[in-house]
């Protein structure tokens, strides 16, 4: 079985998504994590960087590709594998993927931003704001 994970990753492409000749929706997309520390002056530097394959199957990985594009941060949930090939120098080579479970925006920098949907699954832009409003001091909270 393979390792379940959970992170943070900036899409460094847009999604790509190709059918399987079984019909099966595959979506990949390239991403990166990566970290930042202070420096011996107190000056931030980036440190590790780990560089991953982002792939999703079915619904999720229709899903993907109509939702994300180049530069978006997602959190991602996924099961680690690794794929070894041979370049055409005939060096060995290693990449690491992520097949994901489940994946979504992260809003530590901006917030999702929500559209309606065909089947009404998703609020309407009214009623995300509404729900913004504030609630005047003289009233009593709803809980």
């Amino acid at each position: 079985m393979l390792p379940l994970v959970s992170g943070e990753f900036r899409c460094v492409a847009d999604p790509e998504i190709r059918f399987a000749p079984s019909g099966v929706a595959v979506g990949k997309v390239r991403a990166v994590a990566s970290s930042r520390k202070k420096d011996e002056s107190g000056e931030w530097v980036d440190d590790k960087t780990c560089w991953v394959t982002l792939t999703a199957f079915k619904k999720v990985a229709e899903n993907m590709v109509d939702s994300f594009v180049k530069g978006d941060l997602v959190i991602v949930t996924g099961r680690v594998s690794t794929e070894d090939w041979e370049d055409k120098d005939g060096n060995k080579r290693t990449s690491v993927n992520l097949v994901v479970d489940s994946i979504g925006p992260s809003i530590a920098f901006t917030p999702a931003q929500t559209q309606r949907s065909e089947t009404g699954s998703r609020r309407t832009e009214a009623a995300i704001q509404q729900s913004r409003q504030t609630v005047p001091a003289d009233d009593e909270p709803p809980f």
